[in-house]
């Protein structure tokens, strides 16, 4: 039996392809926007496990990419980390209202997200879905990360259910797939449509 409904965050609550600022980056320093598109291959997850913060992130990124003195320019690194985290900031009204929906009828709501403290300090309290939910899990928080095992261990406890009573959405597959072998009902997230359709087949086929 379907007891919960747990969200990642990004392109699944936020907006869509969001999170893309390098563009605006390099009208900022004159660095190729190609090189801060790959901050997320590179420091993203210790940014997300809250070992750094993102003007850490960006200063690490640029000395090793050459630019030293840039790097050290502490005022611009926070300029950049705090663009980034605008980013994100912008949420779907429809997704917010289905998961509030589910929630009315009595399923727990959980976030499940790989999340930095410094978006967490700004945004939380404006996000319905995070004050809403019965538990919410940041990677920052419990000094874990998707698809570590452990993180998702701490959401299914938090929310007090078995994997198999959990439907978790997700935008990206290995999380899905980490997810899945813990024997969790996780779908990749593309729409709400799509959404809608999985939690639809999950919960009648339960």
């Amino acid at each position: 039996m379907i007891r919960a409904v747990i969200f990642d965050y990004g392109n699944v609550i936020s907006q869509a392809n969001t999170g893309d600022c390098a563009v605006e980056m390099e009208q900022m320093t004159g660095v190729s926007a190609n090189i801060f598109r790959t901050v997320y291959d590179t420091y993203r997850f210790e940014f997300d496990r809250g070992t750094i913060s993102g003007a850490q992130m960006y200063a690490q990124l640029l000395s090793n990419a050459g630019y030293h003195e840039l790097a050290s320019n502490k005022t611009m690194m926070e300029k950049i980390a705090k663009l980034d985290l605008e980013s994100w900031k912008d949420i779907r009204q429809d997704v917010t209202e289905w998961g509030l929906s589910l929630q009315k009828e009595g399923f727990k709501l959980g976030i499940l997200s790989n999340m930095p403290y410094e978006f967490l300090d700004l945004y939380e309290q404006t996000i319905p879905l995070f004050t809403h939910a019965d538990f919410a899990c940041f990677s920052c928080r419990v000094k874990l990360i998707k698809p570590e095992p452990e993180i998702y261990k701490v959401a299914l406890n938090g929310l007090g259910i078995k994997p198999e009573e959990a439907v978790f959405f997700d935008d990206i597959q290995v999380n899905v797939d980490a997810a899945r072998k813990l024997g969790i009902n996780a779908f990749l997230w593309t729409n709400l449509e799509q959404g809608k359709k999985d939690w639809e087949q999950i919960t009648k086929s339960k």
